[in-house]
């Protein structure tokens, strides 16, 4: 019996169907779930970057029965109908039994899949992680309501500290557990936090006999990465801008100073940081420092309100596909704010710089 666990979207992102050669086998599924009788549930996966539906069915004296295809332990979701959330499990061929806490999904009950029993009891000790951040998230708003300084630093630091606890159990899990394919979804799924050498370190590491599309994805993944790491030429792509005009990055190319931002409207940490590209943008695109931003929405409105709201007054493209923009997939982009920061012959010579880190770069290259 096993508590299951919400993971970021983002995670999901880029991974591939499989070939049509590859043997298919199925999985069984019956969900119970009270007071929600006669809606539909029905049970979904993330192909490239969209999602896909594996079988749906209306709920009858409080069972669901579903089905599907699995060529190896997938990660698959339970949605409900009118609902927000879902209930993420590792799909097998086996006979899979969820008892889902409607109200308060993430403490459904999954049984019957060997891979989510592995991929829960990781779960289980990585969560431990977040809970305590987020005690020390309360504890510095404590420090800072009460003006009490000492405290808000000595709060700060355990929070990095836990941060930097997490990722190392994560490293240290996936190196010991180099054998599992629930450790390959792991990867896949938190790939964000690594750089290209750290990445690449953990993805060889997995014993070469045991083989999954995430496995696969995570190969993809170094890759493109190793197009776009400090010191290499840009890739150039080509999007429409907020007047519907197609626009190539290689048309900025010849600022003396380029920063590509990759940003959205409903990115909280974005828009915190878009007055201070404004304030850089400011005080030195006269002397040759140019943003070229690119739009990780998916609502052409609220992307031209962001725009206008932040005065945001250099160029900007969209394709309006969220995490499927083609330009964030060719610069590997899995979180954001991203940036690159392009010299005058379109190299890159810095990423993700901000605040003062940013003002400084720009400031030493064009004094």
């Amino acid at each position: 019996m096993n508590r299951i666990y919400f993971i970021a979207l983002i995670a999901l992102m880029g991974l591939a169907a499989c070939s049509t050669t590859e043997k298919k086998s199925s999985f069984k599924l019956t969900l119970g779930v009270d007071n929600f009788e006669g809606k539909q549930v029905k049970v979904q996966k993330r192909v490239d970057d969209s999602w896909v539906g594996v079988d749906s069915v209306k709920v009858e004296a409080g069972v669901a029965h579903l089905t599907g295809a699995v060529s190896e332990p997938e990660m698959m979701f339970v949605v409900f109908e009118g609902m927000r959330g879902s209930i993420p499990f590792f799909a097998e061929p086996a006979e899979i039994t969820i008892k889902a806490a409607i109200n308060k999904l993430e403490d459904s009950e999954i049984n019957g899949s060997v891979a989510h029993e592995r991929y829960a009891a990781f779960m289980d000790k990585f969560q431990t992680y977040d809970e305590q951040m987020y005690q020390h998230y309360k504890s510095y708003s404590a420090a800072e309501e009460a003006a009490n300084e000492e405290a808000k630093l000595a709060a700060e630091a355990a929070y990095e500290q836990t941060e930097k606890d997490k990722k190392q159990f994560l490293v240290d899990y996936l190196r010991t557990n180099n054998k599992d394919l629930v450790s390959h979804y792991i990867l896949f799924s938190n790939s964000y936090q690594f750089e290209l050498e750290e990445l690449e370190s953990l993805v060889i590491n997995f014993d070469p006999a045991i083989s999954s599309s995430y496995l696969t994805e995570l190969h993809k993944r170094v890759q493109v990465l190793k197009r776009v790491v400090v010191g290499m030429p840009y890739v150039d792509f080509e999007m429409k801008d907020v007047n519907d005009s197609l626009v190539k990055l290689s048309d900025k190319i010849g600022s003396k100073l380029l920063l590509v931002d990759f940003w959205a409207s409903w990115c909280s940490p974005c828009r915190a940081e878009n007055p201070n590209i404004v304030a850089i943008y400011k005080d030195f695109h006269s002397k040759g420092f140019d943003v070229f931003g690119v739009s990780l929405d998916n609502n052409r409105e609220k992307w031209l309100q962001a725009i206008a709201d932040d005065k945001l007054s250099w160029t900007h493209v969209s394709d309006l596909k969220r995490w499927g923009n083609a330009a964030g997939k060719l610069y590997g982009v899995q979180s954001i704010p991203h940036s690159l920061l392009l010299d005058a012959n379109g190299v890159i010579i810095a990423k993700d710089l901000r605040g003062e880190e940013l003002r400084n770069k720009v400031a030493e290259v064009l004094k």
